[in-house]
């Protein structure tokens, strides 16, 4: 056995974070780096940045391949860290990435289906999902998820949809679906896994809202899509684990994926000169779960059970919508309480007026907001305190600004049945070729180039190669005007559409 090998700090146990400990040793050991990054963990003249983030962040960004590990990774710092994070989900295989599930979902439609292949596709998709497709050149079949007309929001797809859709296409490389959707609710990632199976092709899940639903199993919390057959698994460590932001993992659960080519996918698109510092986040939180996981998620639930208890006390004027009591109906298998769906449209104010007036006159912000409701997320970050702060803001947001009973200044929502229109071309191909500006007056009929994604409903008005229409340009103009936001559009104004030449 060599001298390097001898000495690595790594320990594979679920009680250890090796990325830290081989931090750590790298201190313990004297380290001098003549190597990236610039600022040598803080030695010589003091980075800015520790002005305000303190001198360990910079002690502890270091060079994984020049002391953290070794040149040629002998120690096995980050493949071990990954194992035990697959071993924690139940996973095959785990890859950590720095740049969010973004990555992941770029990397995860790469190996999967590659230029002019077929991806049967949910079309509540985030926008990098989308841009997967631009990047991987595959072609997408959409399948709509359950909407609610009530709460006007989408669910998730339901399975005789993804089998409607699987049976069309026998030609289908692979399905994506996401589940947890932005408001709780989650697929029957089961039945979905097993219409995909029955054909011998991978179910591909962003799972982004659920990663910690695939640790240890919580009474109050759906069941991880890992457990129930997903066969590529994206989960951002951030959004519900106590990782730092930008940090995702992809788990591999089955032999139906290629792990060679999503090996030399992920390197396609990683950086590297990956952060240690959010690696080691991703390492920590994992063995953070494990350790005491079950409190953590007690805390986040009780803390969401606390607020709806409160709010219907002291703000009756406001619905407060349990994404459980959705649970049966289409595209709802199961749903996450810690989304708190909050109804302000009912005191004549769009979610967008609600969250810039949280922000501006109580410092208070939220997760989601569209046009008729917030959603504050609660997670173990959150107790009475923090509760009684959102309460007692809500109570003055209804005092002051709200009139029961009155309608927010805000136009109906389109049907889905009007925002459902053609795809004319590759996604890819649309967004590299020739491409024009057009008038909004002029873009009925023109091939979009873009992708322009508002909330709600939070599903694409119109991806690249799909066919602009009335509907579509009129929703967007009205969701601009009403405040929103667009994910995707080139002009956010909406003075001009960017299409196809």
């Amino acid at each position: 056995m060599s001298t390097t090998t001898r000495r690595s700090p790594v320990t594979k146990d679920q009680a250890t974070s090796p990325i830290a400990d081989a931090m750590r040793a790298f201190w313990e050991r004297d380290m001098l780096s003549f190597a990236i990054p610039a600022h040598g963990g803080g030695r010589g003249p003091t980075p800015e940045f520790t002005r305000w983030a303190g001198m360990e962040a910079a002690r502890f960004d270091l060079p994984m391949s020049h002391g953290v590990d070794t040149r040629k990774r002998d120690w096995g710092v980050q493949s071990t860290a990954q194992e035990l994070f697959a071993e924690a989900v139940g996973a095959k295989q785990c890859m950590f990435s720095t740049n969010g599930s973004t990555l992941n979902a770029h990397v995860a439609i790469m190996a999967v289906a590659g230029p002019g292949e077929t991806l049967v596709m949910a079309r509540n998709g985030h926008k990098s999902s989308f841009a997967g497709l631009v990047l991987s050149g595959a072609r997408p079949v959409y399948v709509d998820p359950a909407y609610d007309e009530r709460l006007e929001l989408a669910h998730t797809v339901p399975p005789e949809a993804l089998e409607e859709a699987l049976a069309a296409h026998p030609e289908a490389r692979a399905a994506l679906v996401f589940t947890p959707s932005y408001y709780g609710t989650t697929a029957d990632v089961r039945a979905l896994a097993d219409a995909c199976h029955r054909r011998d092709i991978p179910l591909v899940t962003d799972d982004a809202w659920g990663l910690d639903h695939s640790f240890a199993g919580h009474p109050n919390l759906p069941e991880g899509a890992i457990s129930q057959g997903a066969d590529l698994a994206i989960g951002s460590a951030h959004k519900t684990l106590t990782a730092l932001s930008q940090t995702s993992v992809l788990s591999v659960t089955s032999d139906r994926i290629d792990t060679e080519r999503l090996q030399l996918c992920f390197e396609l698109e990683e950086s590297t000169s990956a952060s240690s510092l959010l690696l080691s986040s991703i390492d920590g939180a994992r063995a953070q779960a494990v350790r005491e996981g079950r409190q953590l998620l007690d805390r986040a639930v009780r803390a969401a059970e606390l607020a709806r208890q409160r709010l219907a006390e002291a703000v009756p004027e406001l619905e407060v919508v349990d994404p459980r009591s959705l649970v049966g109906q289409p595209g709802v298998a199961d749903a996450d309480p810690t989304h708190l769906l909050i109804e302000v449209h009912s005191v004549g104010l769009t979610g967008f007026q609600a969250d810039d007036w949280l922000r501006d006159h109580r410092s208070i912000d939220v997760e989601l907001a569209d046009h008729r409701r917030i959603v504050p997320l609660f997670t173990f970050a959150h107790g009475e305190e923090e509760v009684e702060r959102l309460v007692a803001a809500l109570r003055d947001l209804v005092d002051e600004r709200g009139e029961p009973g009155a309608e927010p200044d805000v136009g109906p929502l389109p049907s889905r049945r009007d925002l459902r229109t053609e795809q004319a071309m590759l996604p890819r191909d649309a967004f590299f070729g020739p491409v024009t500006k057009v008038k909004p007056s002029e873009a009925p009929g023109r091939i979009s180039a873009e992708l322009v994604t508002p909330y709600p409903p939070g599903i694409p008005a119109v991806a690249p190669g799909e066919v602009l229409n009335e509907a579509i340009v009129d929703y967007l103009e009205e969701h601009v005007a009403a405040g929103g936001f667009l994910e995707g559009a080139a002009d956010q104004a909406l003075d001009s559409f960017r299409v196809v030449a």
